[in-house]
């Protein structure tokens, strides 16, 4: 598919290029496009720079490039420049199709600076994911064809002004520089957003393993306690816990709460049963926040069983699933300390029992 882009973007610079020499791209602009233009040009003013590079960290830096981005997708409307073709979008997933509905340029600022970054290093939970050697190469283009049109916009203000001889840049160099820059890029929009939705279902691997363990404890419930069972319950808290170490950033990340603290708690609650729960209100208690908070967990894998490209890559972002975690944690952070010990669990019982 990416062969077949290139050719089709190779094509609309050729075929810009063909009508330009034919005598569409030569002749004074219209005063349309010279609105268009001079918007442009006043919107490159209004651009920030840090060490010489744009900002678009900063919120008026963000601000002002949008602006200035939208500025040269209306004078490329309304010079009729033919954009790149944008078929790839059709490859990107649920989330990406809805910043991009369709095949207009629809320049955005993240993609922009996520080609200011050189080493296009991006870090998800804790691991280094980086771009391909294709996607740096098109960053690199995308940000020449980027100081072009700042360059070419200075001179035409520095010509406006009467601070230089030379004349504004006109409509064939208007048409060639607007044209290379939409070229770059849609091919470095392509590379870049594939790439990152790749990386994205790497990151959210954690959460899908969880979801196909939950799925087999599911299926296995009626059955009667085997090897197979108690495995996959022993897989799932290890799933529980390895993403508590990654996504619960507002306590410890422990992931070394095993499943005896889950096996305990149901012992509790099976002698509770047996021989009533007088005086032992407080093992109840201990025991039933573990089985809740273990539930609560299982739960939320089945909620996003069906949305899966919902969950924000970087797990932490998830508040639903960090409250969880966070309860989960606690509860389990307890039940290690006192239910697990028989002794020890008596003993708490019999304190609150005196107080």
């Amino acid at each position: 598919h990416f062969g077949e882009n290139r050719c089709d973007i190779s094509a609309v610079e050729s075929a810009a290029m063909f009508r330009w020499f034919w005598g569409s791209g030569v002749g004074p602009l219209s005063s349309v496009e010279h609105a268009a233009v001079h918007e442009l040009a006043e919107s490159r003013e209004q651009l920030l720079t840090e060490g010489g590079v744009t900002d678009v960290e900063s919120e008026a830096g963000h601000a002002a490039c949008a602006v200035f981005l939208d500025s040269i997708d209306k004078a490329s409307r309304a010079l009729g420049l033919e954009m790149a073709p944008r078929a790839y979008r059709a490859e990107f997933s649920v989330n990406y199709r809805a910043l991009f509905p369709d095949n207009n340029r629809h320049y955005r600022v993240d993609v922009l600076e996520a080609s200011v970054d050189q080493h296009l290093a991006i870090w998800v939970n804790g691991e280094k994911y980086e771009l391909s050697a294709e996607a740096v190469e098109h960053a690199w283009s995308l940000q020449r064809s980027w100081n072009d049109v700042v360059a070419m916009l200075d001179r035409w203000q520095a010509a406006a002004a009467g601070h230089s001889v030379d004349r504004k840049p006109g409509r064939p160099e208007l048409m060639r520089t607007l044209i290379a820059f939409d070229v770059a890029w849609s091919k470095f929009e392509h590379t870049y957003i594939i790439e990152l939705i790749a990386i994205e279902e790497q990151a959210r691997q954690i959460v899908i393993h969880a979801v196909r363990v939950e799925s087999r404890v599911q299926d296995v419930a009626l059955e009667p306690m085997t090897a197979t069972s108690a495995e996959a319950e022993r897989e799932l808290v290890r799933s529980i816990a390895t993403l508590n170490s990654v996504a619960n950033y507002k306590r410890k990340g422990r992931d070394d709460l095993g499943c005896d603290i889950l096996e305990s708690a149901r012992a509790v609650l099976r002698r509770q049963q047996q021989e009533g729960g007088r005086g032992r209100e407080a093992a109840h208690i201990l025991a039933r926040d573990i089985m809740d908070s273990y539930k609560a967990m299982r739960m939320y894998f089945r909620k996003v069983r069906t949305c899966i490209e919902h969950v924000d890559p970087h797990l932490c972002n998830n508040s639903g699933l960090v409250s969880r975690l966070v309860d989960w944690e606690e509860t389990w952070e307890i039940g290690a300390r006192y239910v697990r010990s028989a002794a020890l669990l008596d003993a708490v019982c019999d304190l609150v029992a005196e107080i």
